[in-house]
Order: structure tokens, then C-alpha cells, then sequence
């Protein structure tokens, strides 16, 4: 689902014609617009790290829309710099967070045959300027097109995303206005496709800006109508958890916590995890998004624990044929033994 970032309809691409926007459906940001009114995403992976200075901010979206086009606008504390990433990225992490298997034998009676096996988990900048935006660079990644924009107020920002073929509906400008008025800097992403529709896993994008905290955006998110949930990998020298204020009224649970120190030879994971490579993998669950107050921040637990989750496989011996066997055997057992006291006793008579 759509969080800290908004996914909105291009209006149009490449000075084509402005579309009327579509239909509305639900998602984190409040809403997507898109002339396909089934548009949602189906999957967000995203991958946060920082050294302190640096923050890199991975992820990729899984949508599920007929449209052949579509566009994103999400805020960053400070102007990013845009660049792909591998299309593996997230499925290595995914295997280097795995829960362990373990196999449990249970017996059973019956004809039915083995049951099927069965799953259980154990489980302060300054203000923003006034007027329009500065365009501060424009990147073209495959089908991707990437623009970074700085200052600014929401009328400004408006206008050029009008002028430029965005439409952004009024609740996203609502999550949009806060940012802008901290400062925040803006990344305006433009998506198409020569396929029929944008409809799959798309290719990650990396953002990389300067922030001295360890921060996941999330206020737009208010604008949601359902509640929500929020997959977040991160990776650092220590093990990490959430330290903004929302996370006590939310449901935060860790998936995983562990180094990946030498488990990993994917080169950007292997480079990004130069500055520390300790993985932690949590879920966020958001019941009510309307109560977001603040965005995600990240600082290392108490301590570096490791955690890894528990699928049980369970394999059913059937135990109805060695049973049966057993029924049967002892009387015939018992008969053998029976002839052979009797053929004992004709050996050695009784004395009288």
C-alpha cells in the first residue's frame, strides 16, 4: 500500500494532452487517481539505512492497475538524489530474513492417509520559501523519470506539478502542505511503460539526502481511510527500533534481527552494509491512520539480540498399519508360545 509517498495519475506525459483524472480508490496516502479505478498497490518493500549524515532509502512498489502510466510525489528532509537499484535487492533480503524451518513429526490413526502440512509462525530545518519550486535535477531511469524539486510553498508546488502533468488531489495536497512548510524538499516520480499497463513489480528506486536521524516519512499516511501495514527493513551496527511517538499507539512487531555479515554478495546490499550490516525487519500495523501524528524515526534497542522467526513444518506418520500389525502378531505370538511350554512340558514329565 501507498504510505509516506503519494501514487497519483499522471495527467499527462511527454506535453500529451491532460487527462481528466479517474476514480478514487482507498490507500495510505488517502487516495489513488488513475483513469484505472482498480489502480492500488498491491506490495511496498522499502530498505532504510543511514551513517548519520547520509540516508539511503530503498523501495519498490508491486502494483496491480490496467493504466500505463501513473505518477508518485513523496516528501525528504532534505533534496534526494535519484537512482535504480537492482531488481534482486529486495528478494535477497527477503531470504536473508526468513523464518527458520523446523520439522515436527506428530502420529496419527486412521485411513485418511498424511494430512497436508500445516503452518505456524512463533511467533529543524528552516522554514520553506515562498512561491514556486527549484528544480534541482531531473533523472531519466528506464521507464522512470525523476524529479527533484526545493522550497517552495504548497500554491507553488501545485502549480508546477499542474504545469507538468501531475494531478494531485486535495487530501494529498493537505499531506503535502506540513512538509512544505518544515522545508522538506519534494521528489516528483513519473512512471510509464511500453507494456500494456504498469501492472507488477516495478524496478527499486534508491534515494539518497542528508539527515542526521534515521527517518521513514509517514504523516501523508493520515489521509488513509483503512488501516494500515508497514513492511520497513533496516540496516545499521546495531539492531534498530522505532522511537517516534506514534509507535506506542501502534502495533509494532520485529520479523527478524541479525547480522548479514559475510551471508550476502549482492553488491549494493554489500555496499550499503559497509557502514554497518546489521539487518532488522519489523511490521508496523496502524489501526486507526487518521491518528498518525509523526513520522517513523529509527535508533538502535537496547541491545543487538538476534530474532528470527519459527515456520513448523509438521510431517504425520500414520501409525494404523504398525498398530493393526501389532493386533495381530500377539495372538499369533501368544499361540507360538502356547505350543511351546506345551512341547516343553511332554519333554520332562512331572514327577509324582
Amino acid at each position: 500500500m501507498v504510505r509516506w509517498w503519494s501514487l497519483i495519475a499522471a495527467g499527462a506525459l511527454f506535453a500529451a494532452p491532460q487527462v481528466a483524472p479517474g476514480a478514487a480508490t482507498a490507500c495510505a496516502c488517502g487516495g489513488l487517481l488513475s483513469s484505472d479505478p482498480s489502480l492500488r498497490v498491491a506490495d511496498e518493500l522499502a530498505l532504510v539505512t543511514g551513517d548519520g549524515a547520509l540516508e539511503t532509502v530503498v523501495m519498490r512498489l508491486n502494483l496491480s492497475t490496467s493504466a500505463d502510466n501513473a505518477a508518485l510525489v513523496m516528501p525528504t528532509p532534505t533534496p534526494a538524489a535519484v537512482t535504480d537499484a537492482p531488481p534482486e535487492l529486495f528478494d535477497v533480503l527477503a531470504d536473508l530474513s526468513a523464518p527458520r524451518v523446523e520439522t515436527v513429526r506428530k502420529w496419527v490413526i486412521g485411513w485418511g492417509g498424511a494430512a497436508s502440512p500445516e503452518g505456524m509462525t512463533a511467533g529543524a530545518l528552516p522554514g520553506a520559501g515562498s512561491g514556486a519550486p527549484t528544480v534541482l535535477d531531473q533523472v531519466q531511469l528506464g521507464p522512470l523519470e525523476a524529479t527533484t524539486l526545493s522550497g517552495g510553498d504548497l500554491a507553488g508546488v501545485q502549480k508546477w506539478l499542474a504545469d507538468n502533468g501531475y494531478e494531485l488531489r486535495s487530501e494529498i495536497s493537505a499531506g503535502l502542505d506540513p512538509y512544505l512548510r518544515e522545508g522538506w524538499s519534494i521528489v516528483a516520480m513519473r512512471l510509464t511503460t511500453q507494456d500494456s499497463s504498469l501492472t507488477g513489480p516495478l524496478a527499486p528506486v534508491k534515494l539518497t539526502f542528508e539527515s542526521r536521524e534515521l527517518i521513514y516519512p509517514m504523516r501523508m499516511s493520515a489521509q488513509a481511510t483503512s488501516p494500515q501495514t508497514v513492511v520497513i527493513y533496516t540496516l545499521g551496527e546495531h539492531r534498530m527500533q522505532r522511537t517516534d511517538p506514534d509507535a506506542l499507539s501502534q502495533y509494532v512487531d520485529i520479523d527478524y534481527a541479525g547480522s548479514v555479515d559475510g551471508r550476502t554478495d549482492e553488491p549494493m546490499l554489500t555496499e550499503l552494509a559497509s557502514n554497518g550490516a546489521y539487518l532488522t525487519k519489523m511490521t508496523s500495523s496502524i489501526v486507526e491512520p487518521e491518528a498518525i501524528t509523526s513520522d517513523f524515526l529509527f535508533a538502535p534497542a537496547p541491545t543487538d539480540e538476534p530474532f528470527q522467526r519459527v515456520v513448523y513444518r509438521y510431517e504425520y506418520v500414520n501409525m494404523t498399519l504398525m498398530i493393526l500389525a501389532g493386533v495381530v502378531m500377539i495372538p499369533v505370538a501368544a499361540g507360538v508360545l502356547t505350543i511351546v511350554l506345551i512341547r516343553r512340558g511332554r519333554r520332562h514329565p512331572t514327577a509324582r
